[in-house]
This record gives C-alpha cells, structure tokens and sequence, in this order.
C-alpha cells in the first residue's frame, strides 16, 4: 500500500503517511460471496431436481415404447408376418430389446447419481453433472434442453469456484 499523496510505502496498520502527513483511508477488506446468493447455488438444487425428473422420463418413454417393440417382435400375435408380408430382419432380434434396456437402465442410473451428488453437494458432483451432460446433450430435446442448461451452470470457472464456496460452507 502506498500513499495516495507522496507515493510513500506504508504498512497497513498506519492511518497517517510519516512523510506528508496525509490521513491514509483504510482499505476494505473484499466482502465475502454469502452462500446463497451465487448463481450457482440459486440453480444447483433445481438441477439436481431435473436431472432425477428426466431419469423418470427416460423411464417412462422406455416403458411405452418396449410394449410397442414387444409387439413388432411378435408380429402382433400374426403368426411370421401380416398376411404373409416379409417382416423385417431386426423383429426376430430377441436380443435388441434386453440390449437397449440395460443401456437406457445405465443411463437413468447416471442420471440419479447425477441429481443425488447435486443435492447432496457432493465434491465430486459438478463434474459427474458436466460429463453427463456431454452424454446427454445429444438426447432430442429435453435432453438437449437438460444438457445446456447444466452447462451454463456448472462449466464456467467461476462456477466451479462457486460450487467449492458451497460444498466448504455445507461442510461447515
């Protein structure tokens, strides 16, 4: 710190500058970020909210059309094909369906890690939510939606500093 008049150094307990005299005005110490008024934390919670919400969705989307694909791989009860039309390759793939299953079963369990760690503010969870956004961005868009809305949350720096800010005052 130096003297705003002469240029003098001066050690920050001193409130007059020795060689000119000059009243110094005390410097303030930079407020503190108050958890709870970052916007990280202000959106952390409802992403953690939506990132659960959508693995139901996943869920849900699954469980509809798994009895459509049930269908088409029976051939609707018709026997080896409507009226003796050629069904395709694929409708005799018993293995598609369990296939598809436990890949969609993986991904909703992301998905739950996901918004749990948010939640919970884990330290390790702004990362987990960003790779998993990555891997969801490409989803038609809920999915995209999800995806760019977490990483306009959590993928700035300043954000992961936030995040720290919040996972050290939880932890407290």
């Amino acid at each position: 710190m130096y003297c705003s008049a002469c240029g003098q150094p001066l050690d920050a307990s001193q409130t007059i500058c020795q060689k000119c005299g000059r009243q110094v005005a005390p410097i303030a110490p930079p407020a503190p970020v108050q958890y709870g008024h970052t916007r990280v934390h202000r959106h952390v919670h409802t992403l953690a909210i939506l990132w659960i919400s959508y693995s139901l969705w996943v869920l849900l989307h699954w469980a509809i059309a798994v009895g459509f694909l049930a269908g088409a791989f029976s051939n609707w009860g018709m026997g080896h094909g409507f009226d003796g039309l050629y069904t395709f390759p694929f409708m005799h793939a018993t293995w598609l369906v369990p296939l598809i299953t436990g890949v969609l079963v993986g991904r909703v369990i992301l998905c739950v890690v996901t918004g749990i760690s948010l939640l919970r503010r884990a330290p390790w969870a702004r990362t987990l939510a960003i790779v998993t956004a990555f891997l969801t961005l490409i989803r038609p868009l809920t999915g995209t939606v999800l995806a760019i809305y977490t990483l306009w949350v959590l993928l700035p720096s300043a954000s992961g500093q936030e995040y720290e800010q919040i996972v050290v005052q939880q932890a407290v």
